[in-house]
């Protein structure tokens, strides 16, 4: 009982650290604790089983990242259990617990050979149970890498079953229907087979899951981006008034960045832009590594945008264009696949903001981006008589200040706020002196915005 409390213990401290939370041993965590140190107690008996010791796995990704999260999978209102651990002979057990009239019991365990968990994450079923899906292995660090998800299902006779959905790249919960149930989508990588000479890359895939009777199955797949290395960022939402979607970001081998829609039409899924892994292809939200912006709702209108990029002006050649030297065109796809440009912007991701950029500046300026000074200062962009574009008079300059210095010197300094966060003040200087550009150099402080993560 003495080395039970102590390493009780010891997990109660380790959930004082981020990367080392224990679902439901710490106030911390996304879920809710144990109710009693018998609980604690119980649920660690049970992980350890025969063994000596219990080393714990915390899975890697996603909102769930404890050795121990506590969920209502069964959906009887009562608090369960779901645990993992490495095993003496190699990989990882994962066990699902349930409580009945104050005990604590394994509705069932099964062993995966992976070392590491991805993610876990939980979708809705009809009847109030939940479908667990889990992550085994990796999916970064090597080129075309994949994990394999499986999903577990309760049955209140039966116990839960698993279910093995294939390998992954990203996947994401959907509800394209709407009808309060989740579907799971997941799109793998191009993979060349490492012990075959001279064989043939597989071809990516993006795959939607549902249920049928209580069992999961493919309900759609569509071909994917044979060029994507890496996954950036998976977002399952509202595209326009009438049509959800899936939009994947990823990046190339060379570090470029792309991205691809996927909606849910009759039956059918569907990869926006169309005729992907075809010569034909083209992709116009194709974007270079230093401009590698994510898809998101930049405006707030609820809709998720899609960047489309294009080089500013640039006339100091001795310096290479960082994200701010691009125009970026955040696109809306319509009902019909075509899109259409709900603002342009120019942006930092560096530091983290962004502002409208008005119709009259487009195409005439440009940015010079001063790391050391955290400043970019914009200045407008003329054509000479033959025809050659020539720099003109300052616009205006955007500077990052600490908080300390902005203090001692950011008003002084002929800085005006535009707005704060954590230990940074972002200010602008108004430059230019004519008059054709202060209503529109106004409009641009009043745009100005930082990024959401």
């Amino acid at each position: 009982m003495k080395k039970l409390a102590l390493l009780m213990a010891l997990v109660m401290l380790l959930a004082e650290f981020p990367s080392c939370s224990f679902t439901g041993l710490s106030a911390q965590n996304l879920m809710s604790p144990p109710k009693t140190n018998a609980d604690q107690q119980s649920i660690y008996r049970l992980l350890q089983g025969s063994q000596n010791d219990v080393t714990f796995i915390y899975p890697k990704n996603g909102e769930y990242r404890s050795a121990i999260i506590m969920r209502d999978f069964t959906g009887d209102g009562t608090e369960d259990a779901i645990g993992f651990h490495e095993v003496e002979d190699g990989g990882v057990e994962v066990q699902f617990l349930t409580k009945s009239q104050g005990e604590w019991q394994t509705a069932a365990a099964f062993l995966n050979k992976a070392t590491q968990v991805d993610r876990v994450c939980f979708g809705s079923l009809a009847d109030n149970r939940e479908a667990v899906f889990i992550g085994w292995g990796s999916t970064a660090g090597a080129t075309g890498r994949t994990a394999e998800v499986k999903a577990y299902l309760y049955d209140g006779e039966e116990g839960v079953s698993e279910y093995s959905l294939g390998v992954y790249g990203e996947l994401a919960l959907t509800d394209f229907d709407s009808d309060g149930v989740n579907e799971l989508f997941t799109v793998d990588k191009s993979v060349v087979p490492a012990e075959e000479e001279g064989a043939e890359p597989t071809t990516a895939y993006a795959r939607l899951y549902t249920f049928d009777r209580g069992q999961p199955y493919e309900a759609a797949a569509a071909q994917a981006d044979n060029d994507i290395s890496t996954y950036t960022s998976t977002t399952f939402g509202q595209l326009n008034a009438s049509m959800q979607g899936v939009v994947v970001d990823g990046t190339t081998a060379d570090g470029s960045m792309t991205t691809q829609i996927f909606v849910y039409q009759d039956g059918q899924l569907v990869n926006y832009p169309q005729l992907v892994n075809t010569e034909d292809y083209v992709n116009e939200y194709a974007r270079p590594s230093a401009a590698s912006f994510t898809s998101r709702d930049i405006n707030g209108d609820g809709y998720i945008e899609l960047p489309v990029v294009s080089l500013l002006p640039n006339l100091f050649e001795d310096t290479a264009p960082d994200s701010t030297g691009y125009m970026v065109e955040w696109k809306a796809l319509n009902p019909s696949g075509e899109n259409r440009v709900v603002l342009r912007a120019l942006m930092n991701s560096r530091e983290n903001y962004w502002f409208r950029l008005p119709y009259v500046l487009q195409g005439r300026i440009c940015a010079a981006n001063d790391l050391e000074r955290r400043t970019v200062t914009y200045t407008e962009v003329i054509t000479g008589e033959d025809g050659i574009s020539l720099l003109g008079g300052t616009l205006f300059s955007i500077r990052v200040f600490t908080q300390s210095s902005w203090e001692s010197r950011g008003e002084t300094s002929g800085y005006t706020m535009l707005a704060a966060q954590n230990d940074s003040v972002y200010g602008i200087q108004i430059r230019s002196k004519d008059e054709k550009y202060r209503q529109i150099l106004e409009e641009i402080s009043r745009s100005f915005q930082l990024l959401a993560d």
